[in-house]
């Protein structure tokens, strides 16, 4: 039996032990329990892949011992839908808005068990209500604005328009335009004289101008890439010298630059006319052997101190109500009100808004 005098010291030994596992995040109390496992994850590629890797699959990979096997594509919803269906590719996809859809429609995720995703309570209340496609089988990570990056010592002077891409002699034969359809529909939105260039898209006049637009431009591009880092490549070569690319692999590859004193030959500007944005959510894909693992890996990725990180690296904006960060690079396209949006100098109404 304890002597009285001998019970604080034990229950504030036991009381430190608790509050210490209290203080240890779902991923670092899991390090047992996924060692030795490999998850293998679905991503975007090129500069975006790497931040995502240096600042959340690595520190992963560290706090468990699991392993963290990529697949890089845009789309990986024809891979899973050819694979059986006990058998699939990957276990986590990144996913935007028509290839998340369509998984959702043909019921290639999982429903997300979220009392294994606490740190989903962070993510900002109208994001998550109003903003994500269907947060049941998806996770929301991050938002991103579509540029347009280019070679600042190959070209004759700033581009600051999109119908520069039609009018301007020094940029022929040197376009590169992603060629996921939505993203290439939006050019040619902004290649219109539709007063705002976001409606062209909901009229029969609208769609005709879009693609005769369209058409002209296809006499000027050099690519349409299916790929970020067959984008990149291309313009280091010289091989292009403009294209419409994410803001954090751009950002990123400018401050490469910066980083390491360099000439900087690789710019970037958001359009006077305004430009389009993208919400990600990652999706378990069915039929998964590692459902646990996926569920604790979206944990550590929607974290505060994980977003911190990709954020910095990859100069996204992240997710996260209770933790609001917006990159130093990317703040200037940001206004504070009532609510805080994404608000390019035009008179286009941005459709993402954010709550300040």
């Amino acid at each position: 039996m304890l002597r009285k005098r001998n019970r604080l010291p034990l229950m504030l030994v036991i009381a430190g032990l608790c509050i210490g596992l209290l203080l240890v995040s779902p991923a670092q109390s899991a390090s047992k329990k996924f060692e030795g496992q490999t998850l293998i994850v679905g991503i975007w590629s090129g500069p975006w892949a790497e931040s995502f890797k240096q600042t959340i699959g690595d520190p992963f990979e560290k706090m468990t011992g699991a392993k963290i096997a990529y697949k890089f594509a845009w789309d990986f919803t024809p891979e899973i839908m050819a694979a059986p269906a006990d058998q699939p590719p990957l276990d986590l996809a990144e996913t935007a808005d028509s290839d998340f859809v369509l998984g959702v429609q043909n019921k290639l995720w999982l429903p997300i068990r979220y009392e294994n995703v606490p740190n989903h309570k962070k993510i900002f209340p109208h994001y998550w209500n109003d903003v994500a496609l269907d947060t049941k089988y998806g996770v929301p990570f991050s938002l991103s604005v579509h540029v347009l990056i280019y070679r600042k010592d190959l070209v004759k002077s700033p581009i600051e328009h999109w119908k520069g891409l039609l009018t301007r002699d020094d940029l022929k034969g040197k376009i590169a335009i992603e060629r996921w359809f939505p993203y290439w529909v939006y050019v040619g939105s902004y290649l219109t004289d539709f007063t705002p260039s976001t409606k062209a898209i909901y009229s029969p006049e609208g769609r005709d101008a879009i693609l005769g637009q369209m058409q002209k431009l296809s006499q000027r591009w050099h690519m349409c890439y299916d790929a970020g880092a067959k984008l990149v490549s291309a313009l280091q070569s010289g091989e292009v010298v403009v294209g419409n690319f994410w803001n954090g692999s751009s950002t990123k590859l400018y401050m490469e630059q910066v980083k390491k004193g360099d000439p900087i030959k690789i710019t970037l500007t958001l359009p006077e006319e305004g430009s389009v944005a993208y919400r990600d959510q990652f999706a378990v894909v069915r039929g998964t052997k590692k459902r646990d693992l996926a569920e604790a890996f979206l944990d550590w990725m929607i974290s505060t101190e994980a977003q911190k990180a990709f954020i910095a690296a990859a100069s996204e904006t992240s997710m996260l109500a209770t933790d609001a960060f917006i990159s130093n690079q990317f703040r200037r396209y940001f206004t504070s009100a009532s609510r805080r949006r994404i608000n390019p100098p035009s008179s286009i109404k941005p459709w993402v808004v954010l709550p300040a």
